[in-house]
């Protein structure tokens, strides 16, 4: 590590480990998904949902529903109510391209440092002339920043939610997550009816 910059101390405990990346089915596009969005309306699989929530590791940074079985983090956007406040495109477009909007709420903060280096992730806090800085929400580990040792400060245009999420599904379980973010996890919804 450059001067100045410093791994803070975290608590290993409550760590979320690393999940092994899905296998690559296809570098999805708005423009190969857009025709089939219709199907998303009725007879989609409910538990064909869940397990590609997990699968694209949805649950481990957004509450995507009430149900207990689901980590549903809030270290990004709540879903619970997405469909409400998104069209089945928007939403599709906003998970293939996160970086399209990102919640000021959820924008990370870029450190170019006078060493040339540069840090990026949520400031945690700023305290005795040094930026903690957390580089990934999934990890508890703090990277420790001297204020002077800092050249410039700006607004990160990379959302913290990697693009590719999908790529590791197929088309049906794509089509899955959509009913279940429109119908907010209910298995009732008319999207889970035959």
């Amino acid at each position: 590590r450059s001067a100045g910059v410093q791994p803070a101390s975290a608590a290993s405990a409550g760590l979320t480990p690393a999940l092994p990346p899905p296998r690559f089915v296809k570098d999805w596009k708005l423009a190969d998904l857009e025709p089939r969005l219709a199907e998303v309306g009725k007879g989609r699989s409910y538990e064909g949902a869940r397990t590609a929530l997990l699968t694209a590791q949805c649950v481990h940074c957004h509450r995507v529903s009430n149900d207990p079985a689901f980590p549903n983090s809030v270290i990004g956007p709540e879903l619970l109510a997405v469909g409400a406040r998104f069209s089945r495109r928007d939403l599709l477009l906003h998970i293939l391209e996160p970086s399209t909007v990102i919640d000021e709420k959820f924008r990370q903060t870029r450190l170019l440092l006078k060493d040339g280096d540069d840090v990026s992730g949520m400031v945690e806090r700023e305290a005795d002339n040094k930026l903690f800085v957390r580089p990934s929400p999934l990890e508890e580990k703090l990277i420790e920043v001297a204020v002077t040792n800092v050249r410039e400060r700006r607004l990160s245009e990379v959302s913290p939610m990697p693009s590719g999420l999908l790529n590791g599904l197929r088309l049906e379980q794509i089509l899955d997550i959509l009913a279940y973010l429109e119908a907010a996890g209910d298995p009732k919804h008319r999207n889970f009816q035959p």
